[in-house]
């Protein structure tokens, strides 16, 4: 998926979700998973369009995910919550061509805002594969995305999406099922 495909698909109305599922799975898999609170601080990073449309009453601010010093305070957040944000599809420990970020220099960075005890959480597609074709979206390993959280805090949940536990990247690979990943500050 390069930048044209989000942009076409974008401009067609952008990812068709199903509000139902979406609920159903997030309730199952952040709050009751990570034990989250009425009350409790989240922030959801990268989210494109997010839920906006759909009635939330979540504050939405539009900027680039490095400037979150402008909005927020450090040790604000019990979560931060990343699904399928772009830079996690490509190069995790070097400059990307396509996005101009060394992811592994700006996830520490998140890390700031993020009560001590809290949780980064990042749900991503992948096939564990390691294949990273071109400008096309890239298949980390999971070794590759642990090595990127572990300098952070203590990794306390790797599952693919249906919560079944991965634990190395041959058996993520077999497993398969994209991956959740939780480590704790």
């Amino acid at each position: 998926m390069t930048d044209d495909y989000y942009n076409r698909k974008y401009a067609e109305g952008g990812f068709h979700y199903n509000p139902e599922y979406e609920r159903a799975w997030l309730q199952k898999h952040l709050v009751e998973r990570f034990e989250l609170s009425p009350g409790n601080r989240v922030l959801d990073l990268g989210c494109g369009k997010g839920a906006k449309e759909r009635g939330s009453t979540a504050e939405f601010i539009q900027a680039s995910a490095a400037d979150l010093a402008t909005y927020f305070d450090e040790e604000y957040f019990d979560m931060i919550f990343c699904r399928g944000m772009s830079w996690f599809h490509r190069e995790l420990h070097e400059v990307c061509e396509v996005t101009g970020v060394n992811v592994s220099e700006k996830v520490p960075g998140f890390f700031r805002f993020i009560k001590p005890g809290g949780l980064f959480v990042l749900q991503i597609s992948t096939d564990f594969s390691g294949r990273c074709p071109g400008n096309d979206v890239h298949n980390n390993r999971l070794s590759e995305l642990v090595r990127l959280f572990e300098p952070c805090g203590e990794i306390v949940h790797k599952s693919n999406w249906a919560g079944v536990e991965v634990t190395d990247d041959a058996q993520a690979a077999a497993v398969k099922g994209n991956l959740v990943i939780a480590t704790k500050k």
